[in-house]
């Protein structure tokens, strides 16, 4: 059993170095509205929506919740398909020598693509 105390002294004296905890007091109503926001979120508590949200302010990123994130990524990989079918017009055009301006179609997917991220993202900063 004295190994066992050592042990778990030195892990937690070692722990102790390592992390730091920070305890935050918000209203009953902000918390609710964190607890809403965790759920959504797919955590099961709040300290780590919070952890979550501080180090994207910290990081300069938008926090974007689970559900939005993987709307981002269903809607690019829409956006993206339809890129690579622009892309085998495109090659099929040159096939045929029949020109058709394949970097002009990509960048108008590109604008395409940037346009959602960039409205979904400051829905998200109001």
């Amino acid at each position: 059993m004295a190994v066992d105390k050592n042990y778990h002294k030195k892990y937690r004296e070692d722990y102790k170095k390592k992390m730091k905890y920070v305890n935050v007091a918000v209203p009953i109503s902000m918390y609710e509205e964190l607890e809403k926001l965790s759920e959504l979120d797919g955590k099961k508590k709040v300290s780590a929506l919070l952890r979550n949200m501080a180090l994207a302010y910290i990081h300069q990123k938008t926090f974007v919740p689970k559900e939005i994130e993987s709307e981002l990524k269903e809607l690019t990989f829409l956006i993206r398909n339809v890129a690579n079918n622009i892309n085998q017009i495109a090659h099929h055009s040159n096939v045929v020598k029949h020109m058709v301006d394949e970097k002009g179609l990509l960048m108008e997917i590109k604008k395409l693509e940037d346009m959602v991220r960039d409205y979904t993202l400051q829905q998200l900063k109001k």
